[in-house]
């Protein structure tokens, strides 16, 4: 099931970064990259576009590192973890 959610949350940080991290569970990744773009967004909003060429590399950035996080958390999920080896009493 880890593998659908982090597949479902690469689509979904495609539209919308930072909602697919908080589908996959990466709840401060999610806040801080949700978080930055409203800032961003209200910022364009408020300037009329005056800051907007400062600010579209930084709506960039956080959409490719929501990608890039998802592909690594999709990834990171289909690998098989060890089991604990512990000693039986």
């Amino acid at each position: 099931m880890g593998r659908i959610l982090a597949a479902i949350g690469i689509v979904v940080n495609l539209f919308l970064p930072g909602v697919g991290s908080l589908i996959m569970g990466k709840w401060t990744t999610g806040l801080v990259q949700v978080g930055v773009l409203a800032v961003v967004w209200l910022l364009k909003l408020v300037s009329f576009g005056l800051l907007g060429p400062l600010l579209w590399p930084v709506s960039g950035i956080v959409w490719l590192w929501a990608l890039v996080g998802g592909i690594v958390t999709y990834i990171d999920r289909g690998h098989s973890r060890p089991a604990l080896h512990r000693p039986r009493l």
